[in-house]
């Protein structure tokens, strides 16, 4: 495969050297002046056998790159770009090669020209291409990646032969996942530790907030918060029972993730207490009799107590009188 690579290169070079036109080198003349000294005219001939040459290396680059793909798909340039879900995505096509060729990128699913030169011609405003005198690339950006911007992407570049580069981008849904139950019941005292992982990230989040009832408390005075990577920690020292509720894991272009906290106290969740009927001291609650109660407990014993003593009770028409 190199061989035949290399026969092919040879013949481009040979096959576009015979296509341009020949410069015969002439001999370089000498005028002789009235004092006997000679002065050398000509050697032109020299400066421009070396731009052929140039030339040629460029056009046998070209056509050797655009055969390289049906010759050994391996060494065809498909280079695979990974993003996330509201990040952004970057494809660059080198052009040090070719000196500064202008190229156009496409979208290969959709058949769709988005560049040409600096020129957007997508209908949206988050493609963008720039090109590095100093790198010599063009760098084709989109901001803002959907789902749907997955697929495999093209740049042409404008030379005869065209050249062409291929590349296929995948995009990530990133998500948080808060390490187990979905509930939490904890004692009032105890200490309170969440986990918090970012999966499917293409790189570290730049932050991670934690939100207990809909109020931030990475800062709190109460909660402790330690992010490394892609794993953010929330740790209360000791929970009290305004601790309860849901807390969210909320990090940057990901899917947040909630856990919500029962706090107990004795053997009754917080979540279950409430203010008025609570006793100062005691997890027991205070029950009122009623009214109804009242009678019919007085009617009760009326009824039981003479046959506690022996005797027929009475009728219910004498109780009542």
């Amino acid at each position: 495969m190199i061989v035949l690579r290399s026969f092919l290169h040879v013949c481009a070079v040979f096959i576009l050297s015979a296509g341009k036109p020949q410069v015969r080198a002439e001999s370089d003349t000498v005028e002789w002046a009235s004092d006997g000294s000679g002065v050398r005219v000509g050697g032109g001939d020299q400066e421009a056998r070396a731009v052929d040459e140039q030339e040629e290396e460029s056009w046998a680059a070209a056509l050797t790159l655009n055969t390289q793909g049906p010759l050994d798909p391996n060494a065809q340039n498909n280079t695979e770009v990974l993003a996330q879900v509201g990040g952004q995505a970057s494809f660059s096509c080198s052009t040090h090669h070719l000196s500064d060729e202008m190229v156009t990128w496409m979208k290969r699913d959709d058949d769709e020209l988005l560049t040409v030169g600096q020129q957007v011609y997508s209908a949206e405003n988050r493609f963008t291409a720039t090109h590095s005198h100093a790198t010599k690339a063009w760098v084709l950006m989109v901001k803002d990646v959907q789902l749907s911007d997955a697929g495999h992407y093209e740049c042409q570049l404008t030379t005869h032969p065209p050249v062409t580069f291929f590349y296929t981008l995948k995009v990530t849904q990133a998500e948080a996942v808060v390490s187990g139950p979905s509930e939490v019941h904890i004692e009032e005292g105890s200490k309170l530790a969440l986990e918090c992982h970012v999966r499917h990230a293409v790189e570290p989040p730049i932050y991670i907030f934690w939100f207990h009832n809909s109020t931030m408390v990475n800062y709190g005075p109460q909660q402790v918060v330690r992010h490394q990577n892609f794993t953010s920690s929330l740790v209360v020292t000791r929970v009290q029972l305004s601790d309860a509720g849901t807390y969210s894991c909320q990090p940057h272009l990901a899917t947040p993730a909630n856990v919500t906290v029962h706090v107990v106290t004795g053997k009754t969740p917080a979540a279950m207490q409430h203010g008025r009927n609570q006793v100062e001291g005691g997890g027991g609650a205070m029950c009122r009799p009623s009214f109804a109660h009242i009678l019919l407990s007085a009617y009760l014993t009326c009824l039981l107590a003479p046959l506690l003593a022996g005797r027929p009770p009475p009728s219910p028409h004498h109780t009542l009188q």
